[in-house]
């Protein structure tokens, strides 16, 4: 079990709450002894869980971080994050993170708890020098499909893009990150298109176009589906609930019998009234018991196919919603019941 706290988000009001952080630090109003990241809202509550062992952080620097040092307060700031993004910043630390993942983790399966979920596609890079040709799967839980280049998102949706970028001046540039990093691993054939299922998107696009419609949607429908025509597997928030969790597993991951699956659990697949501390809160996912009982089928699933898991990873929590005093949120409580289902 390792970690990576890239957060580097350059909506304002997510800088705001990184400088809010600071200001609580600095007036002796926050608890200097503050769970950091992902990495420490889970260490205690996964303990015991056998064969798991503690592998330390790929260390960053502090403002790339959730709750950074006093000083990098000159950094928090959304131009700078947002050179970042449209530098290839994100791609940068993934890369860091596959050559962590290769010198200080493997052979033993990884277990990433992170915050952008770009982080996943080192991870997988990593294990795709493990793996044979076409063996390694990826099976992802997300509200969102990570797979539209950014540009098409934004244009096609008032909320939900990338970033807020109202200080940004004309187009704006391709990168890898955390709402394109599948298909990244997709371009560069470090997963095959067939062996890739999402299960649980509320971001697919009806297949025939609406009277109704907003501009920029027929470029996003068209993006969507040809992902699908490459063969990569979708399944909806709706057809889990139409289906029911065991078909609808079954369904997204026929065919992916025996080879080695990698499973990452973006946590806005449960975002909603008890799931909260999530970095996009821009849709309505599924309930804290739905979420739980797709572990417990994929497992089951696992176990009757003979897929050995890959590694894991759960990302996209927002620390700072995540460990509000007297708060009833559920986020870090359904991402450690995840990884004991599955795991335990």
């Amino acid at each position: 079990m390792f970690g990576c706290s890239l957060d580097v988000l350059d909506a304002p009001e997510k800088v705001a709450m990184k400088v809010a952080f600071l200001d609580g630090l600095e007036r002796g109003l926050v608890d200097k002894d503050l769970a950091l990241d992902l990495y420490d809202l889970l260490l205690g509550r996964l303990a015991g869980l056998e064969g798991l062992s503690e592998g330390g952080r790929l260390g960053l620097e502090s403002h790339l971080t959730p709750r950074p040092a006093l000083k990098d307060r000159d950094r928090l700031n959304a131009r700078e994050f947002g050179e970042f993004l449209d530098s290839g910043g994100c791609d940068r630390v993934a890369v860091e993170l596959r050559d962590f993942v290769r010198e200080r983790v493997l052979p033993d399966r990884p277990l990433l708890l992170g915050v952008d979920h770009s982080l996943t596609g080192g991870v997988l890079e990593a294990l795709s020098g493990e793996a044979g040709e076409g063996e390694l799967a990826l099976v992802v839980f997300d509200s969102h499909f990570d797979a539209v280049p950014t540009s098409i998102r934004k244009n096609a949706f008032t909320v939900g893009s990338l970033a807020a970028d109202s200080w940004r001046i004309g187009t704006l540039p391709e990168s890898y990150n955390c709402g394109t990093w599948i298909a990244r691993i997709l371009d560069r054939e470090i997963v095959d298109p067939g062996n890739v299922a999402v299960l649980g998107v509320s971001d697919h696009p009806c297949t025939r176009a609406r009277p109704e419609e907003r501009e920029g949607v027929a470029a996003y429908r068209e993006a969507y589906l040809a992902l699908l025509e490459r063969g990569v597997r979708v399944v909806s928030k709706r057809d889990i609930r139409r289906m029911g969790p065991r078909e609808a597993v079954r369904e997204a991951l026929g065919g992916l019998e025996g080879k080695r699956i990698y499973i990452s659990l973006d946590a806005d697949l449960g975002s909603g009234e008890e799931v909260r501390a999530v970095r996009f809160l821009d849709t309505i996912g599924l309930s804290v018991d739905e979420v739980l009982g797709l572990a417990r089928v994929l497992r089951e699933w696992l176990g009757s196919t003979g897929s050995p898991i890959a590694g894991l990873d759960v990302v996209e929590v927002d620390v700072h919603l995540a460990d509000i005093p007297n708060s009833i949120d559920r986020t870090v409580e359904m991402c450690a019941a995840w990884l004991r289902e599955l795991l335990g």
